[in-house]
């Protein structure tokens, strides 16, 4: 059993296998160690045949805020870029699993924390989710400006601010198309789930107090196909081929 700081990673008789965002204080904002945890569950789970489908929830109030600011405050220059390519390669890595990975999100999914859910094979919302990637208004005009970067913006203290970094500027115009994705980016605004789910953000809104209760049915419904073949479905999907002869059963 691998023991985790910043995370919590459970396997259920049924196949259902969750990992949990566990920094609730910061609403699970993503630091070095966080980042390095996550790699190491995906690869984890992704050859453990016990896991047949994966639930990434954050704990408390929020999925995942985005980066965390004390973590971005400690990083020189040369380590700004290569946090952006560890978080790359992080989300990369859950993408890239042979099994489904769902992102079950309620509260905030800011920055970071719509990066990584995005790197799901699609996202699932509660009723008072608040999504969006607004990087762009670390360094705007008042009052679009937030009040954590009013004495200046940590991630380019030199320039302003930034553009998503941990792939959101290449998932999510894959999900809402380019339109969307470029109103949601040079605005910097937050969608409720009500609009996520129109704009096909989200595939499915649930009620708060229901979420749970949801999010484990088709958890478990996921969990009991056959898994050679949900792995098998996410590779044609994902690389664009046809079945064209049969498999093994």
């Amino acid at each position: 059993m691998i023991v985790y700081e910043t995370i919590e990673v459970t396997i259920e008789d049924s196949g259902v296998a969750t990992v949990l965002l566990n920094k609730p204080k910061s609403l699970n904002a993503i630091d070095l160690t966080m980042m390095m945890e996550l790699r190491r569950a995906f690869e984890s789970l992704d050859v453990d045949p016990q896991a047949h489908v994966v639930i990434v929830r954050g704990s408390g109030r929020a999925f995942c805020a985005g980066a965390d600011i004390k973590w971005s405050e400690t990083l020189t220059k040369r380590d700004r870029l290569e946090s952006n390519r560890l978080g790359q390669k992080t989300f990369a890595r859950m993408e890239q699993m042979e099994t489904p990975v769902v992102a079950a999100v309620h509260g905030y999914a800011l920055g970071g924390g719509l990066e990584l859910a995005l790197a799901a094979d699609f996202i699932v919302a509660a009723d008072n989710a608040q999504l969006g990637l607004p990087e762009i208004t670390l360094s705007a005009q008042p009052p679009y400006r937030p009040k954590i970067t009013e004495d200046g913006d940590p991630d380019q203290p030199e320039f302003g601010g930034q553009a998503p970094g941990w792939g959101g500027t290449k998932r999510l115009p894959e999900r809402v198309g380019k339109a969307i994705a470029k109103e949601l980016m040079l605005t910097g605004v937050r969608v409720d789930a009500e609009r996520a789910l129109r704009v096909g953000l989200v595939n499915e809104v649930y009620p708060v107090d229901q979420f749970d209760e949801q999010v484990a049915e088709l958890a478990a419904r996921m969990a009991a196909m056959n898994p050679y073949n949900t792995r098998l479905i996410k590779e044609l999907v994902n690389h664009g081929y046809d079945m064209l002869e049969g498999h093994p059963s």
